[in-house]
């Protein structure tokens, strides 16, 4: 492979984009091309000295060197890197968050429901929207990928790069995560020319297939592992503008293994033997995998104190709590999520349903998951009752069909449950009892579900240091984990693990993998949540947890409104490529490209459909 030496490569200081997160309401195309790198005026200039690189990470190296001029730049651009820094870590997941995640991935995932009737017939009916959706890939490649060559350019291209080290590689681990997000959403996509931190040609940006960029990825975790030295105090360090990990290298490297093990099984049905090597070299780890809680990767919303790594703003708060409470009850509580809260235990919490009137008015107990308690108001809820945080003791929980008739929801009347949140300025305090308030962090992956994931590495006869429990003891560790995560006391968490039904009822010691695996992972989406983007890659993956799609089978009823008829029985697989690739020369020239961009397409690692053609779930086979 041949290294490059650019004469003047140089991206000038661009305005830094701000997370807005309101209602839908005044929705637009994109109208300009997600390549566009702000501020820079243009590509690279292509004069190159050639240099050898015969190294194993040569096709993902920065392949270029830079001018003394251009070295000088970098070098006073350094005290731009922890505010871009900040920013990448920000955004990545939380840029336009109603538009780009929750009108899609928390309605995939089975997670909530759309109880906006404005919506419905666009993405949460599978209705592709453009105006929506494409924000995603925009703020992607135009924003998140300019902060990450900007912030590598610089630690790479000064009189010191071994100082800067560290960070390099923290920056490269991040943009890992972020490459995740989107390949898992669309499939193919352009990659390697970014990782490199070039600028690529304009309107003719060639695409990586999926597996290609799985690669890419597992190999960006191996070397920054094996690159980073958490030992070496001499290291530039960004601490308060690492809003993830405050600079503690040691939880930069076990997110990384974390992350390398979730990979390694979502590839675990169509490259086993990919899958174990990579999974086993996390598990093997020196560093091992996340340890606690404390270590888990989120998004700390600015709205929040700086105590915790916020901005203590006067907006920008939590996503999901925005889309609910503060958007007046469009996202609610999904029905998938309300059975499986009723229905994985027989403990849990104990709460009252206020039945009757006057002299017959009695008291009905009910149990509960106590996470739900946690998470989401009763029914009925009004701006009254919102404005006060109080709930009415004579209402119950209640979820939402993702395939509800327009007749069944409503702004008006608030029928469903919507997100715990405290009105302001109460929602400034982490209130264990009020999960959704609005400085809540939004875990992205966590400890629990690392638990979860060693389970499943047990499970398929992987091998590694960090394994030292079996299959049901991880679920039941997974469990308590979450549990933990939401504050609950001792008394409701044992209530619910010692009901868990998988963990009395022979599950564990019945010999069925598939068994098993869906007791596993019904559970880690309990425990990943609110993550649509994990909890609707698991289930296109593994065709767990259980879910309802657009077709309701008790009605005969079709929601489907995006066109394809594949989706008036399947679930939606993944989201279009925007709008905008149709002046992508290299998109508009590949047959191919074009053929597979539907939201029926399976992704490389999705080996089977969910659903038959009628609709109805098919026996799988996760075991191959």
């Amino acid at each position: 492979m041949k290294h490059y030496i650019y004469n003047k490569v140089r991206n000038l200081l661009f305005a830094p984009c701000t997370l807005l997160l309101f209602s839908c309401y005044d929705l637009t195309d994109m109208s300009h091309n997600p390549y566009e790198i702000e501020g820079t005026g243009g590509a690279a200039n292509n004069e190159v000295i050639v240099v050898d690189d015969n190294t194993k990470y040569a096709d993902i190296n920065l392949d270029f060197y830079v001018t003394a001029e251009d070295s000088a730049y970098w070098k006073d651009y350094i005290s731009a890197v922890p505010g871009d820094f900040r920013s990448f870590l920000y955004q990545c997941y939380y840029s336009q968050y109603q538009r780009a995640t929750n009108l899609t991935h928390d309605v995939y995932s089975g997670y909530g429901a759309y109880n906006q009737p404005k919506h419905m017939n666009g993405s949460p009916r599978y209705g592709y929207t453009d105006g929506w959706s494409a924000y995603r890939w925009e703020d992607f490649y135009n924003s998140r990928c300019t902060e990450y060559r900007n912030i590598l350019r610089a630690l790479k291209f000064n009189s010191s790069p071994d100082h800067y080290k560290n960070m390099f590689y923290k920056t490269r681990i991040y943009m890992v995560f972020a490459l995740l997000a989107n390949t898992d959403t669309y499939g193919d996509m352009p990659c390697k020319e970014y990782v490199q931190a070039k600028i690529p040609e304009e309107n003719n940006v060639h695409y990586d297939s999926q597996e290609e960029i799985y690669d890419c990825m597992f190999r960006m975790l191996e070397q920054a592992v094996d690159s980073i030295n958490p030992e070496d105090k001499s290291q530039y360090n960004i601490t308060e503008d690492d809003i993830c990990y405050f600079g503690d290298d040691y939880k930069w490297l076990r997110f990384a293994n974390t992350l390398r093990l979730r990979m390694a099984l979502r590839i675990s049905n169509v490259d086993p033997e990919r899958a174990q090597k990579e999974g086993e070299a996390a598990l093997n780890s020196q560093y091992g995998l996340m340890q606690s809680n404390d270590d888990n990767m989120q998004t700390v919303p600015k709205y929040a104190s700086t105590s915790i790594g916020g901005e203590d703003s006067g907006g920008d708060e939590n996503g999901m709590a925005m889309c609910s409470v503060a958007y007046g009850g469009e996202f609610v509580l999904s029905w998938d999520m309300e059975q499986f809260y009723r229905n994985l235990s027989t403990g849990g919490a104990e709460y009252t349903v206020r039945v009757g009137s006057g002299r017959n008015a009695t008291n009905v107990t009910k149990i509960i998951d106590p996470r739900c308690l946690k998470t989401w108001y009763r029914a009925n809820m009004t701006s009254t009752s919102l404005a006060s945080g109080e709930e009415s003791q004579r209402e119950d929980y209640v979820g939402c069909h993702r395939n509800a008739q327009d007749d069944a929801i409503s702004m008006s009347v608030l029928s469903y449950s919507l997100t715990k949140t405290q009105p302001k300025p109460a929602s400034k305090e982490l209130n264990p009892d009020y999960y959704f308030n609005y400085c809540r962090p939004h875990v992205w992956l966590g400890y629990a579900e690392s638990l979860f994931l060693k389970a499943e590495a047990v499970l398929r006869g992987w091998s590694g240091e960090a394994l030292t429990m079996n299959v049901e003891d991880y679920v039941r560790a997974g469990i308590q984990a979450s549990m933990d995560h939401y504050q609950v006391n001792t008394a409701d968490a044992q209530s619910y693990i010692n009901g868990v039904i998988c963990l009395n009822d022979g599950t564990f010691q019945s010999g069925d993998k598939e068994r098993i695996l869906e007791a596993l992972i019904t559970h880690k989406w309990m425990a990943v949540f609110p993550n649509g983007n994990e909890g609707w890659a698991d289930l296109r993956r593994t065709d767990y947890p259980a879910l309802e799609g657009m077709y309701n089978t008790e009605t005969g009823v079709v929601t489907n409104t995006s066109g394809d008829p594949l989706l008036d029985h399947h679930l939606i697989k993944r989201l279009l490529y925007p709008n905008s690739e149709s002046s992508n020369q290299y998109f508009t020239s590949n047959v191919e490209l074009q053929e597979k961009n539907k939201q029926s397409t399976r992704l490389w690692w999705d080996v089977d459909d969910t659903n038959d053609e009628s609709g109805n779930r098919k026996t799988y086979n996760n075991f191959r």
